[in-house]
């Protein structure tokens, strides 16, 4: 159900801003409301959708502003996790060649999406501070729908893997100040790649 209703969304089958009735999709896909409103409520979480109270739940439009708003703050919070994290033990670097090397291969779009995001946390995941990575993690859900969007539209947001060797590289090396630009930068050229396109989409 998840992946369905992800779909009408990202080809405007279901309107940015319309009220989405759960009866209607259930009827569409044959199935009863509660998978549905379960769905609903998942895509909520990650952004998608908006909910009001006694009204339902409607499409959240895509928006350059919150793209430029949201973008930085997230990799402002990344930079703060990579300081304070504990230092690369072999098996996590390990772990990030593994994922790295599977995000290189990888032709879908959600899959791309999740590899990414476990790279970036298997990076961080030991700086500690469970609130932090708490509040990255909900950044991303922000951002999720955006990305996912422009790879069904657009094609990939090139995720360069290399940059992901470099990082690691100066981490591993205690060179914190060479990797924090270039952390910064991953997700700058994502959020560049994003506003062309909604430019070109004419948001």
């Amino acid at each position: 159900m998840h992946h369905a209703i992800i779909e009408r969304i990202l080809r405007d089958e279901l309107k940015a801003s319309a009220r989405i009735s759960d009866t209607a999709l259930a009827r569409e896909l044959a199935v009863s409301r509660t998978p549905i409103r379960e769905a609903l409520l998942r895509l909520e979480r990650e952004g998608f959708l908006m909910a009001d109270v006694g009204r339902g739940f409607f499409v959240k439009p895509l928006s350059q502003a919150e793209v430029r708003d949201v973008y930085p703050v997230l990799w402002t919070l990344e930079v703060l996790a990579l300081r304070t994290a504990a230092p690369l033990t072999d098996a996590r670097r390990a772990a990030l060649a593994e994922i790295n090397a599977q995000l290189e291969g990888e032709d879908d779009p959600e899959r791309r999406i999740d590899l990414d995001a476990r790279w970036h946390r298997t990076l961080l995941e030991t700086c500690g501070n469970e609130y932090l990575l708490g509040t990255i993690d909900a950044m991303k859900r922000v951002i999720r729908r955006y990305e996912y969007a422009y790879m069904l539209n657009a094609g990939f947001i090139p995720v360069s893997t290399r940059t992901h060797e470099q990082i690691v590289a100066h981490v591993v090396a205690g060179e914190i100040d060479d990797a924090v630009p270039l952390l910064e930068s991953n997700w700058r050229f994502s959020m560049e790649s994003l506003l062309g396109w909604l430019r070109d989409d004419g948001e």
